[in-house]
């Protein structure tokens, strides 16, 4: 999924649990990142989240936010890597207060990641993850997101799991688009860089209750 798509998607979910589970989860992973250089993402040694890193190095770059930077963490880089792709497992035990590790892990986690995820915990570090619903992961992290459970069926108030039905009330092109992005995490990896570079992300809660709620006051009658 490229931006132009992902930005489109995001529009069409504005409202639904989808969109705010995301951008909530996107703004917390900003809130609670107050170290420069302090936010991590890890994953397993076989599907380290490469994908998702470059996308939120990208969209933070591009909205200015140069003090959360992603790093990606990676198990056993080469020696000839670039300084970007050659950061190791120390820079997890250098991590804590003020730094938050980034865990996408579509596959069950293997008790080696669990092991190095729960350590960085004790140290103080804030864990998030996009993960499968592992159960394992879920008692580690602070927040995390479950791709699967997260897909509207028809933009309403029901939810179902992956693969998306069809359904009368969504256009075609709509529902393909959602299909497409769900494989791989792809679509959730792409709302919460989009979100996380927000304007809003960084402030407190109460900062981003009040602009919604002027936000509203200022808008159409009955919107």
């Amino acid at each position: 999924m490229d931006l132009t798509k992902a930005s489109m998607l995001r529009e069409m979910i504005t409202g639904t649990e989808l969109g705010t589970r995301t951008t909530d989860f996107a703004h917390s992973l900003r809130r609670y990142t107050t170290r420069r250089g302090g936010l991590l993402l890890f994953g397993p040694a076989e599907d380290e989240p490469w994908h998702l890193t470059a996308h939120l190095d990208d969209e933070l770059h591009r909205a200015g936010v140069e003090d959360v930077r992603p790093s990606l963490v990676r198990w056993a880089p080469p020696p000839d890597a670039p300084p970007h792709l050659a950061i190791g497992l120390d820079r997890l035990r250098d991590s804590g207060k003020g730094e938050s590790l980034l865990v996408v892990s579509e596959a069950n986690p293997a008790d080696t990641l669990l092991e190095r995820i729960d350590d960085v915990r004790r140290r103080g570090t804030t864990i998030f993850s996009i993960d499968n619903g592992s159960k394992e992961l879920a008692s580690l992290s602070h927040e995390s997101l479950v791709p699967e459970l997260l897909i509207p069926s028809g933009f309403g108030s029901g939810w179902v799991s992956h693969p998306v039905p069809q359904d009368d009330g969504v256009p075609d092109e709509t529902l393909t688009l959602i299909r497409d992005a769900v494989a791989g995490f792809e679509m959730t990896q792409h709302l919460v860089s989009l979100a996380a570079a927000d304007p809003e992300a960084g402030q407190a809660g109460w900062r981003r209750s009040l602009r919604t709620f002027i936000d509203r006051l200022g808008g159409e009658p009955g919107a």
